[in-house]
C-alpha cells in the first residue's frame, strides 16, 4: 500500500488504488488530446484575439504538450517537474518574438486551464463519481500548476523583450544621430534603416515631443505598440523622436495621449529618403517650438512660424513693442487676427467676436495706430501674425 499526499491542499487520497479512477481518468483523456486541444484553442483565440498572430498549428503543438505533462501531473498528484516549467519559460520567450501582448500570455494561460479543468470534471461527473471528489481534492495542486507555468512563462517574456528593446533601441539612436550629423564615418544608415525594418527610400515623417513627457515605460509602450507600419522612437536631449513610415502621425499622437494628455507634439511633412527623414525630423523640431503643453503643430500648417521661431531674436526689436501692444490691449490683437482669418471681410469678422462691424474697423485701426502695422496689407499683416505667433523670447 503506498501512501499518496496531495500538494496545495485538500484532502489526501488513502491509497493509490482509491486514486486509480482519476489515473484512469487523465490516461483516457490524454489519449483524446488530438480532439480536445482544437476546442481550447478555439476557446483561447475566441476570448483572446491577439492570439491571432500565433501561428495556429504551433499553438495546438505547444498547448498539446503543456496537457500532456498537466495530464501526468494530476494523475502523479505533483507540481511541475523542472523541465515542464522550463518549457514554459521558453514558450514565454517564443511568444514576445511573436509581438503577443503579455497580458495575452497570461490570459491563455487561465483560459485554457479553466477550460482543460472543465472537462476533466465532466468526464469526471459522468464516467465516475469517485474520481469528480478526487479532482477537487487537488485544487491547490492544480492551481500550483497554473502559478508556476504561467509565471515561467511571464519571467521569460520580460526577459526577451527587455533584452530585444535594448537591441532596437541601440540601433534607434544610431540611426537618429547619423541621420541628424549626415551619415558619419563609418555608419551606414541605409542597412541601419533596413535593420530597423523601414525602407530607406520610402517615405519618412517625422513627430517630435518633449522628453520630460517621455518615462522609459511610456516609451516602451510606444515602441512595442502593434502598429501597421513601422515606428522607432528614442529620446536625443530634451526631445523624444518618432520616425515612422506607413503609420499615420495623428494614430502616434492619439496613442501617446492616451497615456499622458498633456504631451505635446511637433509634426514634421512626409519627405521621402533619408535626406527626407533629417529634413522631416528639423521640421518637427520647429513645429514643437510653437506647441502649447496638449496641443499638436504640424510643420505643414505653421511653416512659416516655425521657421522664423530659431532666429526671433534677431527680430526682437520689431517684435516685442508690439507684443507688448497686444497684452495691453488683447481685444486689437485679436480682432486683426479674426479679420484675416474671415477673409478680410469686416462683417464676417464682427459675426465672428459678436459685435459690430464699425468696432471691427475701429479696432483694426486701433491696431494700426499703436503698431504701424495695417493688417489691410500684406506688410502689416505678415508682420502681425508673426509677432503674434511667435513663441515668447
Amino acid at each position: 500500500m503506498v501512501e499518496s499526499v496531495t500538494e496545495g491542499g485538500g484532502a489526501q487520497a488513502d491509497t493509490a488504488a482509491e486514486w486509480q479512477p482519476v489515473v484512469d481518468l487523465c490516461e483516457s483523456l490524454a489519449a483524446e488530446l488530438p480532439t480536445v486541444i482544437p476546442r481550447i484553442v478555439d476557446r483561447i483565440r475566441l476570448e483572446i484575439p491577439s492570439y491571432q498572430i500565433v501561428d495556429r498549428e504551433q499553438q495546438e503543438r505547444d498547448v498539446t504538450r503543456h496537457y500532456q505533462g498537466l495530464l501526468t501531473g494530476v494523475a502523479a498528484r505533483r507540481s511541475p517537474t523542472r523541465e515542464e516549467v522550463e518549457a514554459a519559460h521558453a514558450l514565454g520567450a517564443e511568444r514576445a518574438a511573436t509581438g503577443l501582448p503579455l497580458h495575452a500570455l497570461i490570459g491563455a494561460y487561465h483560459v485554457g486551464y479553466r477550460e482543460m479543468w472543465n472537462v476533466l470534471l465532466a468526464r469526471a461527473q459522468s464516467h465516475d463519481t469517485r474520481a469528480d471528489a478526487q479532482l477537487v481534492s487537488i485544487v491547490g495542486m492544480v492551481w500550483t500548476w497554473v502559478q508556476d507555468s504561467s509565471s515561467a512563462a511571464a519571467e521569460a517574456y520580460g526577459v526577451a523583450v527587455r533584452a530585444a528593446d535594448a537591441t532596437l533601441l541601440r540601433l534607434t539612436h544610431q540611426f537618429l544621430d547619423g541621420l541628424a550629423t549626415a551619415e558619419p564615418a563609418g555608419v551606414d544608415l541605409g542597412q541601419l534603416a533596413a535593420a530597423l525594418t523601414f525602407d530607406p527610400a520610402g517615405e519618412f515623417q517625422a513627430l517630435c515631443s518633449p522628453a520630460e513627457d517621455w518615462p522609459d515605460e511610456r516609451m516602451m509602450d510606444l515602441r512595442h505598440h502593434r502598429w501597421p507600419g513601422t515606428l522607432r522612437c528614442a529620446t536625443r536631449g530634451n526631445l523624444m523622436i518618432a520616425l515612422v513610415q506607413g503609420i499615420s502621425p495623428q494614430a502616434v499622437v492619439e496613442a501617446g495621449q492616451r497615456q499622458n494628455p498633456d504631451a505635446s507634439f511637433g509634426i514634421g511633412l512626409p519627405r521621402t529618403g533619408l535626406p527626407g527623414a533629417a529634413m522631416s525630423m528639423a521640421d518637427a523640431r520647429a513645429a514643437l517650438s510653437l506647441a502649447d503643453q496638449g496641443q499638436v503643430k504640424f510643420f505643414a500648417d505653421h511653416w512659416l512660424l516655425a521657421t522664423l521661431a530659431p532666429t526671433a531674436q534677431r527680430f526682437a526689436v520689431l517684435l516685442e513693442p508690439r507684443r507688448e501692444a497686444a497684452q495691453q490691449h488683447p481685444d486689437l490683437a485679436e480682432t486683426a487676427l479674426k479679420f484675416a482669418e474671415n477673409g478680410f471681410s469686416l462683417t464676417a469678422t464682427a459675426r465672428v467676436l459678436h459685435v459690430h462691424p464699425n468696432t471691427v474697423k475701429y479696432r483694426l485701426q486701433r491696431w494700426q495706430q499703436i503698431t504701424d502695422w495695417d493688417v489691410r496689407t500684406w506688410q502689416g499683416l505678415s508682420s502681425t501674425i508673426i509677432a503674434l505667433g511667435l513663441p515668447t523670447l
